[in-house]
């Protein structure tokens, strides 16, 4: 459609509707990291034509109960911002569901609720109060908090310890002149990726999408982040919780589509992925010293986590056991079983998968973000089925332990911090 704008039509006959999203893409900056989330929330709620949710709500119920939704993520070193809709097929109702769609998107883009240089400020003060709400209440969430501290704790780059939806800070310093005129610049300046999935026909799309005026823009092709090695950081809160939570973060020098990839989706399956994983079965089940235990890794950002729920006074011995597992899988204590229980549990989420739209539109934008490392379904189940014992016990060599962050529960009314903090 432009330089950096471009439009991806998937021609799918399974689903029976169709499954539409505008992805705008930039570097990740807390510059802009509370603009994107407010804008995010504007554009979901109102806009020049439809200003209420009533308004909404009425025009998407005429379109025989389509959805609109935006939302905010993170991929690597960028940050992204969408817009999605799901509309009924138009093949199976009398009526042009997908050129309604495309003029609702067409509205919500280029229509802002704004005049004379800002975003309608009675609407920006609601979103504005509406997510320092939300985010004091993921806040309260002590799973969510601890993340956040492993975060600080784990990544050089301040930018990139940074948590998708922002913080209230940066939310709370915006204005609706300064967003409106981020606004601009996000349409004259982001990566955009338009994604259009069911059974549609292409050159009708085309036509629809033709007169969304996106200019040229040079986009970012920066997508992974990956940091040096540093010494151990490490830090223990007290909280008024009853549950303990120790979360612990190894920096991973693998990336999304390298050779060592597969590799490390059975590793960590292996690891602490799935029911039958070590953690799970040796810490929680065996030894009862977690209430919830996992490992899940980040793959264009070079980290792995482990996560686990534990009473206070056991600390010492489930750290120990945790880091005993890990250390069994660098040993090749494992069986061919375990090997091939896992092979059989990525399979099968990888084909769950294929029955999920916005699924598959993920992979396609990995597609287009990444065609060099991208795996089609052939190469990723091949891939998956070659990986050796050899492999994981590698792949389970390479991970280093950067930050531990322990929250202490205790019982008392009054919340004491302790830390200890070396870097």
């Amino acid at each position: 459609m432009a330089d950096g704008v471009m439009l991806h039509v998937i021609k799918e006959t399974k689903f029976k509707t169709v499954r539409l999203m505008v992805r705008f893409r930039e570097e990740l900056s807390a510059d802009r990291l509370g603009k994107r989330v407010l804008l995010s929330n504007m554009l979901e709620s109102t806009n020049a034509v439809y200003q209420t949710g009533k308004d909404f709500s009425r025009k998407l119920s005429e379109m025989f109960g389509a959805s609109f939704t935006t939302g905010v993520a993170k991929k690597g070193k960028q940050h992204l911002l969408s817009l999605n809709m799901s509309f009924v097929n138009p093949r199976l109702v009398d009526f042009d569901t997908l050129g309604a769609a495309v003029d609702f998107l067409k509205i919500a883009i280029f229509q802002p609720d704004a005049s004379q240089g800002q975003f309608n400020p009675e609407i920006f003060k609601r979103e504005q109060r509406n997510l320092l709400h939300y985010l004091a209440s993921m806040n309260d969430d002590r799973a969510y908090y601890a993340s956040r501290q492993l975060a600080n704790l784990f990544f050089e780059n301040v930018n990139q310890a940074l948590p998708s939806v922002g913080t209230s800070e940066l939310i709370a310093k915006e204005n609706p002149q300064d967003l409106f005129e981020y606004y601009q610049k996000m349409l004259a300046e982001n990566a955009i990726d338009i994604f259009v999935l069911g059974d549609v026909d292409e050159k009708r799309v085309i036509d629809l999408f033709s007169d969304f005026n996106f200019t040229d823009r040079a986009v970012s092709k920066e997508i992974f982040y990956q940091q040096s090695l540093t010494e151990l950081s490490v830090l223990t809160e007290e909280k008024d919780v009853a549950q303990s939570i120790l979360q612990l973060a190894y920096q991973m020098p693998v990336a999304y589509g390298d050779e060592n990839y597969l590799a490390l989706q059975v590793m960590n399956g292996l690891l602490g992925g799935f029911a039958h994983s070590k953690l799970f079965t040796n810490v929680r089940e065996k030894a009862s010293l977690a209430y919830s235990i996992s490992s899940t890794f980040d793959s264009f950002t070079g980290i792995l986590k482990i996560a686990a729920g534990i009473d206070a006074e056991n600390f010492e011995e489930a750290r120990g056991l945790i880091f005993e597992q890990l250390e069994a899988i660098k040993r090749g204590d494992f069986t061919e079983l375990e090997v091939e229980q896992t092979k059989t549990m990525l399979r099968n989420a990888y084909f769950i998968g294929q029955d999920s739209p916005s699924n598959n539109i993920e992979l396609e934008y990995v597609k287009a973000l990444i065609p060099d490392k991208f795996l089609p379904m052939s190469e990723f189940l091949n891939a998956l089925e070659s990986v050796s014992k050899a492999d994981l016990i590698r792949v389970a060599k390479l991970l280093s332990l950067q930050a531990e962050y322990f929250m202490k529960g205790f019982t008392v009314n009054q919340e004491n911090m302790e830390v200890s903090l070396e870097k």
